[in-house]
């Protein structure tokens, strides 16, 4: 029971760092869109989506090499740490020099930000490097201290240069780089972490044969991480330039309401997020010890019905959650969640299952699968925007991550075979799926359809987790008897 002790006490760590972060981030959805147009959210929105393909990029995934790299030698830690953050430093000085390429037509006048865009990447890649340092370590207390002092700085100069001052677009990229870079002093000077990184430069630099030393770190990092830079590269394909299609042939103002549309079924991804590191970190650490494709199928189990039963209640209650959310102008864009839900379901399946291939040192497959999904979506989006505008590139989504899903499920069995529950969890996708159609489609009396939707759901379930639950009830009586003994 030790490690689903351990699951538990950093899932809980993390809660709080998700917290402290991603639901604050999300909170300001509604300020963004009250004082931004349209276009002024679209070109927000547009940098995110730059930044997050541009990371992996020029960092090399060296933070997931790092992280993983930590948890296997420990005696080496700040070796790895040096090179994370050299090569996280130099993608800094990369970023800039090419950022006159944001003046293209298709980053719909992000050019005109260049300064500020390269500032908002440089903090970010250092923040989540310095995460996934403290992560390696084992120092997961620190990061939600450091995350709660990102939020409550970016939360602060938000409300005061975009709501106060009235600065819309510049005080949107002040505030999302003044918080995290907060943070980053943190984590290097009371956390330590800067101090460890200078022991593993003195380790790695000092006296002769450097170029050795650094070979050996580097390239049994590099075999690990260079397979997840063109998963990076095709995962974003899948998931975010249908961003650039609905720019470029429906205009950026639709590019705005996509985007925020997409903010309400993000949920579902933030609810995972704060479950995923505690997962990846447990997976790595009991990837060597037996009994791990039943630790997979009992933790996928609940996960699963966790996800599914938010999943139909956010489709549910969508249009009350968007008077909150989405203000103005961008309202009607609730349409898009019920649908957009579905894909984000199917791309949080697929981060439980590239947590196989992460945690058994096997990443090349997950670029293939990731690969198919961004060929899938960059040839339905465009095919289907034409045909019912922008709920084609919602549809494409789907799609994508579906034919992800499927593929790495299929394929996942050769290293860790663990049972997903099939039986249960295909009616249930196609009763999220009928979920999905009528609240879109808004067919008379959908609500009710919607209502008992989302009954069948949770019945469903409840009937697959219902067993294990009675297991670990009995699991945790043995051990209370015995202990009383």
């Amino acid at each position: 029971m030790n490690k689903y002790r351990n699951l538990i006490i950093n899932f809980g760590l993390f809660a709080v760092n998700a917290v402290a972060t991603k639901l604050v981030t999300f909170l300001l959805v509604p300020l963004y869109t009250y004082f931004m147009s349209a276009g002024e959210y679209g070109l927000t929105d547009m940098s995110l989506t730059v930044i997050s393909l541009v990371t992996p990029l020029a960092t090399l995934s060296v933070a997931d090499a790092a992280v993983r790299f930590m948890v296997g030698d420990r005696g080496r830690a700040g070796e790895y740490a040096f090179v994370g953050f050299a090569v996280t430093l130099a993608s800094v000085a990369a970023v800039a020099a090419l950022s006159p390429l944001l003046g293209l037509g298709a980053f719909g006048g992000l050019g005109s930000y260049k300064g500020w865009f390269v500032l908002a990447y440089a903090s970010s890649a250092l923040l989540q490097l310095c995460g996934e340092v403290a992560r390696g370590m084992g120092r997961v207390r620190l990061i939600p201290i450091c995350a709660g002092l990102s939020s409550l700085v970016t939360c602060v100069s938000a409300v005061a240069l975009i709501g106060g001052a009235g600065l819309s677009v510049v005080g949107y990229f002040a505030s999302v780089s003044v918080g995290p870079l907060a943070a980053v002093v943190l984590y290097l000077t009371a956390g330590g972490l800067g101090q460890l990184a200078l022991r593993g430069a003195r380790a790695v630099l000092g006296g002769s044969g450097v170029l050795r030393r650094v070979a050996a770190l580097a390239r049994p990092m590099l075999a690990y991480s260079l397979p997840l830079v063109p998963n990076s590269l095709f995962w974003w394909a899948g998931t975010s330039i249908n961003r650039f299609f609905i720019t470029g042939m429906l205009g950026i103002s639709a590019s705005g309401m996509f985007a925020a549309g997409s903010k309400v079924p993000n949920l579902l991804n933030t609810a995972y997020s704060i479950f995923q590191q505690a997962w990846q970190l447990s997976a790595f650490q009991e990837s060597e010890e037996d009994g791990l494709a039943g630790f997979f199928s009992s933790v996928f189990s609940f996960l699963q019905a966790a996800m599914c039963v938010l999943c139909g209640a956010i489709s549910l209650l969508a249009p009350w959650l968007a008077s909150f959310f989405l203000q103005g102008e961008f309202y009607p864009a609730w349409t898009m969640i019920p649908v957009m839900l579905l894909a984000n379901l199917m791309n949080v399946f697929n981060a439980f299952y590239g947590t196989v291939y992460t945690s058994t040192m096997h990443t090349a497959y997950i670029m293939r699968t990731t690969l198919a999904g961004a060929v899938c979506c960059v040839v339905l989006t465009p095919a289907l925007i034409p045909l019912i505008g922008v709920y084609g590139a919602c549809v494409a989504s789907v799609a994508s991550q579906a034919l992800v899903f499927a593929m790495r499920a299929a394929d996942s069995r050769k290293y860790v075979a663990f049972d997903a529950g099939w039986r249960y969890l295909l009616p249930t996708l196609a009763v999220l799926v009928v979920q999905a159609v009528v609240a879109a489609l808004q067919v008379d009396g959908w609500y009710a359809v919607s209502a008992v939707c989302l009954v069948a759901v949770m019945l469903l379930q409840g009937l697959h987790i219902a067993p294990q639950l009675i297991r670990l009830a009995e699991s945790l009586g043995k051990k209370g008897a015995a202990s009383g003994q």
